[in-house]
């Protein structure tokens, strides 16, 4: 069996557009489904370093290092991991590629990164995996796919985190319950009889919270009094949420903290959702939900009965925020309107009633920074730049969005 020393997550994949706005600001390999992001996955899984090898504008901040004397696995970034295919991973023998039985790559160990442009049949000796995978290929996947990642996690994470007895004041059902050392849980009802509930090191559950696993709730977040939180969820670092949450993944640094339903989502980083803020999951003709897709610049079917929003990093919206069935709203957007936000709002618009806009760069930036020195988060020159090239990158999409409403 192959023990890995470097891995390298390919993210010039053909899903990454389809992905947007949650890649605008990440590879896909730091994309959060279940406890971890993907990254952080294999990394425990491999124990070896793990960088990306993204897109051009990315790459400052999430380079691509390898060491040129040592082999390396190439691993497309959109696959998730589950035990057979890391046992098919550790079987593979330098100069081989694993490929799913519908054609589609899933990886390359090579010794020499030069010899690796994009997947092609013709690099090394095929090897099939038979069994079904599970990929990220549009944003509905993360939380389609979460509750078994929350699972899969939990097998690394009991074995590498001290838990806690549970305290005297909740009220406990099931005994699939995972409270790290250093967390804060009093007064809840916690019940894992239906899937596991972890809560890690530094998280704050209030007095009053009703939490359903499989859930996870990840390091310094905190659960407000009166939350409840159904299957399916997981609040990533440094978030606050409050209401009633569903079928959610919340990357992190984000906060949804009053009342209102935030169900079927994915939020990305650095995001806040107004008091009240609300969202629809489900159509009243029972029909699947259409959603925004960047690649098709289109509407796409998602298949699904069930599917509510999905929002890029930095995007804010204001009290009492309606949001209708399968919206996409991008990064860096400001919303504040008391009819419902169209299904599709592009990267850096600022909305209201009265007024649909650019929100310039300039503002949103100084805003980043004012915010950081409050969060005390580090905010460099580094992510100017980036920010500026989807900016930039997304300037036809927006002015088309707003000359249709002139």
């Amino acid at each position: 069996m192959v023990m890995f020393s470097q891995l390298l997550l390919f993210d010039r994949i053909d899903s990454r557009r389809h992905l947007l706005p949650l890649v605008a600001t990440r590879p896909v390999g730091n994309l959060r489904v279940g406890i971890h992001t993907l990254e952080r996955k294999w990394e425990i899984i491999f124990g070896c370093t793990v960088s990306h090898w993204t897109i051009d504008y990315l790459s400052e901040k999430f380079p691509l290092e390898v060491r040129a004397a040592e082999a390396v696995l190439i691993l497309s970034a959109n696959i998730l991991p589950q035990a057979d295919l890391i046992d098919s991973l550790f079987n593979l023998k330098l100069g081989q590629s694993l490929w799913d039985q519908k054609g589609e790559w899933i990886a390359s160990y090579i010794e020499d990164l030069t010899e690796f442009d994009e997947p092609d049949r013709g690099i090394g000796n095929v090897v099939f995996f038979h069994k079904k995978l599970q990929r990220v290929c549009y944003p509905e996947d993360i939380f389609k796919f979460n509750a078994d990642q929350i699972v899969f996690d939990l097998g690394y994470v009991k074995n590498l985190e001290g838990f806690e007895k549970e305290a005297a004041s909740n009220q406990v059902v099931g005994d699939e319950l995972y409270i790290e050392n250093g967390a804060n849980v009093q007064h809840a009802y916690l019940d894992s009889s239906s899937g596991p509930i972890y809560i890690a090191s530094g998280a704050v559950v209030e007095s009053g919270v009703t939490i359903r696993g499989p859930v996870a709730i990840c390091r310094n977040s905190r659960v407000k009094s009166g939350t409840r939180i159904y299957p399916n969820v997981t609040i990533g670092d440094n978030s606050t949420v409050g209401g009633e949450i569903n079928n959610t993944v919340i990357w992190g640094n984000s906060a949804k903290g009053h009342e209102g339903y935030l169900g079927c989502a994915v939020i990305g980083e650095g995001c806040n959702l107004g008091a009240g803020t609300t969202n629809s999951n489900l159509k009243n003709d029972w029909k699947t939900v259409k959603m925004y897709d960047y690649a098709d610049d289109d509407l796409r079917d998602t298949a699904l009965l069930k599917c509510g929003v999905v929002i890029g990093d930095q995007s804010m919206l204001g009290i009492q925020s309606k949001i209708n069935t399968g919206t996409v709203i991008g990064v860096g957007v400001q919303a504040a309107m008391s009819k419902f936000i169209p299904k599709f709002v592009p990267d850096f618009l600022w909305l209201t009633d009265t007024q649909t806009e650019v929100y310039e760069f300039q503002a949103f930036y100084k805003m980043l920074e004012r915010k950081a020195a409050v969060k005390q988060e580090n905010i460099t020159s580094m992510d100017e730049k980036y920010y500026r090239c989807i900016f930039d990158n997304t300037y036809e999409l927006r002015n088309r969005i707003i000359n249709t409403k002139k």
